[in-house]
């Protein structure tokens, strides 16, 4: 991580603290099933689903308690066939369990993975065979998933610690596409619908067909009761559609956790996101994030766009744009706070309300590649179609291979306050390094990083710009407003 382990620390207990209040509740009395009672072997050869089928049917029977897993290796999922029944290859859940009060799945470190030579994709309803459908294609019958390893539904109080759940997507026998694109269909390691009060810690789930983790509610409005959640020590990649799929709920915590390498894995589908924040049928709020990553993921680190979603805080957490964008924010009320953000950042959403409004603040913006695989660059390091009251507060914007700023608002007014915007860009002669059109702009420094010998001239672009107080261009290579004869030092305040 980029950012201090001590200030993440404190951040870490501020936010415990808020959310006390809702902690999983589990009676000293609740029953202990044991998953080698049932019969599993953990010996990563066996396929030990019927002994988890067993031991979940008992505990769900008993309405909640312990699903004890000891540490080894189970392989686990399955499908089978049957004449007339479709889709043609039928997944076998694993855990299934539904409208329970007090759970635990205490995993001691074991490892759950999945049984190679699985179909995934689009088949022939009939043989069985692959089809590749023209997109998007939607016929359920051909539909065929691997499940979830864990789904959890309608229940309360529920705890699930100290797991690794292995999707191994690299042994799956794909079929074609389904959905709008790629494969869209059930292939989680944890998948939680309509939960509340919901611990999950050291859970590393990895290369699954679809979501490493998926939490979600449907029909839930902004004035229902909040549905906590809380993720902590979560690592999440290699997987092919998201490391977490964050799709209705209210509350959803999520500390000192990676969710990184999505679709790096065998198996690529859309958005492709480390985070991706899209209510279906449902809201999304009251979202905090703090001291995690999300770092080359094929798609976005972090992507909000559909949906009635956003309304989140990112705090000392590091996004990190390899083959996409950085940072993609087109919801309300999204707050970045001492992040570190590397590769091009697109979007914002403004609003009247400074509050829905996105805001950066202390954050640091750079076009640095990461090893070995490089960093997305668009435009600028910071792109932004523009929105009043998008703000940009104590950030420092670092550019080098791309220009630093191409805010292009219009009549619309962005604000840049005591930021520090240093540009490297070797644009060619004469050509502006920096856009601002229809911002606010005060207390804030343009500085310059070119070779002692670099003879170009550059400038920031200006339109519509309110400068306030503070603002001052060093010089001598890039100038405010024109190339050749624009002023270098306090630039003069002006009102548009």
């Amino acid at each position: 991580m980029i950012r201090s382990c001590a200030f993440a620390a404190l951040l870490f207990a501020a936010a415990v603290h808020a959310d006390d209040s809702w902690q999983p509740f589990i009676p000293d009395s609740a029953k202990v099933f044991d998953v080698r009672d049932f019969g599993a072997k953990g010996d990563d050869t066996t396929n030990d689903s019927a002994a988890f089928r067993a031991a979940a049917q008992a505990l769900t029977e008993a309405g909640g308690g312990v699903l004890n897993i000891p540490k080894g290796v189970y392989i686990v999922g399955g499908q089978s066939h049957e004449e007339g029944k479709y889709p043609y290859y039928r997944a076998e859940r694993v855990v299934d369990l539904k409208g329970l009060d007090g759970v635990v799945i205490d995993g001691h470190g074991a490892t759950l993975r999945l049984t190679p030579g699985l179909h995934y994709g689009s088949f022939d309803k009939n043989t069985g065979e692959r089809i590749d459908p023209a997109m998007p294609f939607l016929d359920r019958d051909c539909n065929v998933s691997v499940g979830s390893m864990f789904s959890l539904r309608d229940c309360r109080n529920v705890i699930v610690r100290d797991l690794e759940l292995d999707g191994n997507n690299g042994s799956l026998v794909l079929g074609g596409q389904w959905g709008d694109t790629g494969r869209q269909m059930e292939a989680y390691g944890l998948c939680m619908y309509a939960n509340t009060n919901v611990l999950v810690e050291n859970l590393y789930t990895h290369h699954h067909g679809l979501d490493g983790i998926i939490v979600g509610w449907t029909n839930l409005k902004e004035t229902d009761p909040p549905t906590p959640h809380l993720l902590r020590n979560i690592r999440s990649e290699y997987n092919g559609r998201q490391g977490l799929s964050w799709v209705g709920g209210r509350g959803l915590t999520v500390i000192n956790s990676q969710f990184n390498h999505t679709q790096r894995g065998a198996v690529a589908s859309a958005p492709g996101a480390g985070l991706d924040i899209e209510a279906e049928d449902s809201v999304c709020r009251d979202g905090l994030f703090v001291h995690c990553e999300f770092i080359n993921n094929a798609g976005c680190g972090v992507v909000a766009d559909s949906g009635d979603g956003g309304y989140t805080r990112f705090v000392d957490c590091t996004m990190w744009g390899t083959t996409g964008f950085s940072v993609w924010t087109n919801k309300p009320g999204i707050r970045y706070e001492h992040c570190a953000i590397f590769g091009s950042v697109v979007h914002g959403v403004g609003s009247p309300d400074p509050e829905k409004a996105t805001q950066y603040r202390d954050c640091l913006f750079e076009d640095r590649e990461y090893p070995g695989v490089g960093v997305y660059r668009s435009a600028a390091v910071i792109e932004c179609g523009g929105g009043d009251n998008i703000l940009y507060e104590n950030c420092t914007i670092r550019a080098k291979g791309t220009r630093a700023l191409w805010i292009d608002g219009g009549t619309t007014r962005e604000i840049f306050r005591g930021c520090t915007i240093i540009n490297g860009f070797d644009a060619a002669d004469h050509e502006f390094v920096a856009l601002l059109r229809g911002c606010r702009i005060e207390n804030t420094r343009f500085l310059e990083s070119y070779p002692e010998a670099h003879a170009k001239s550059y400038y920031v672009a200006t339109g519509s710009v309110d400068v306030g107080p503070g603002v001052t261009v060093s010089g001598p290579r890039v100038k405010w407003a024109n190339w050749s004869d624009g002023p270098t030092g306090t630039v003069e305040e002006k009102k548009w």
